[in-house]
């Protein structure tokens, strides 16, 4: 063989381990993408499992809530004979865990007919200083009422189309407790609370049930004192209706004098109730309960009537 042959066959020998290479290559990047794709497929498949049963087990503690309310769980669950509004609740099962509370709406605070001492200490609790407190008031009466002319401290239409994402104000009752993040000087407390879990538009007062507060709205009457919280649970144990005298006890002096005329007791006699559930998936692991997925929570506004239940409001988190 010659000289040249010699060269041309390291040539083409050459070529071929780039060709050879370049497809080696091109079969691993293949294989790689194919790899990540079935792994991509499976972490959605496990995520939209888990939020399914998520799901299903929070809508399970939504009938569980209803089915205290109708007075027909001693066939549900075992050994539960008492029931109480605001007290959360939790059942574990083979494919997961539930917790749930049901509370009155009229344990909460009217923003159609909202007592302005107790609100305003509601605003000082968030750091809402006097004037801002002033401003939010008189919006929220200006947001509510048919005509254009603002209070001192309001807000009409002017302002709210003036905004970089104009909007019209209700002029009318509100109609869901969202509502109150959308009136003037409620911005710095977006996101920081659920209004549904303190504002409420189902209350026919303005006055606040004591014996069936949420648990944001006994955080808050009880500014954080997990002694005072515990008290609170304890004798909603005991006492079938709380009176005012077990509501000083609870609150204290300064505490009670400052809320007490915002403050009702009685056996509650409303029709509609929030029901808060969430749903985590997840098994039992030598007695310990070990997640399989982030917990899902539903919130169910019903209206009772009778032995029918009326959905008003749904929402999935």
């Amino acid at each position: 063989m010659s000289k040249k042959q010699v060269e041309h066959r390291i040539r083409e020998q050459g070529f071929a381990l780039v060709v050879v290479i370049m497809v080696m290559l091109l079969i691993s990047f293949l294989a790689a993408e194919l790899t990540l794709s079935v792994r991509t497929d499976q972490q959605i498949a496990f995520h939209a499992k888990a939020r399914a049963a998520g799901i299903c087990l929070a809508s399970g503690g939504v009938n569980m809530g209803i089915f205290h309310l109708l007075d027909k769980p001693a066939a549900i669950i075992e050994g539960e004979d008492d029931f109480f509004l605001g007290r959360t609740y939790e059942e574990i099962l083979e494919n997961g865990r539930i917790s749930y509370y049901v509370v009155s709406e009229s344990g909460k605070i009217n923003l159609n007919k909202f007592n302005k001492k107790i609100l305003a200490l509601f605003l000082e609790s968030m750091n809402i200083d006097e004037e801002q407190q002033t401003i939010i008031k008189d919006s929220l009466l200006d947001w509510q009422d048919s005509n254009d002319l603002h209070r001192l401290n309001g807000a009409e239409s002017d302002y709210y189309e003036s905004l970089d994402d104009p909007y019209i104000p209700r002029n009318g009752n509100i109609q869901d407790p969202s509502e109150f993040f959308l009136v003037r000087g409620t911005e710095e407390l977006a996101g920081k609370f659920v209004a549904a879990d303190i504002f409420t538009v189902h209350n026919r007062s303005d006055s606040i049930n004591f014996n069936s507060l949420s648990p944001l709205m006994l955080d808050f009457l009880t500014q954080g004192d997990k002694e005072k919280k515990e008290a609170y649970r304890e004798a909603r144990d005991t006492h079938e209706v709380m009176t005012a005298s077990l509501a000083h006890q609870i609150l204290g002096d300064e505490r009670f004098a400052a809320c007490s005329s915002a403050l009702v007791y009685k056996k509650d006699s409303s029709k509609v109730y929030t029901i808060v559930a969430k749903g985590e998936p997840g098994r039992m692991v030598e007695e310990k309960f070990k997640p399989e997925g982030r917990a899902t929570e539903v919130r169910a506004l019903i209206e009772l009537r009778g032995d029918k239940v009326r959905y008003l409001a749904w929402q999935e988190n």
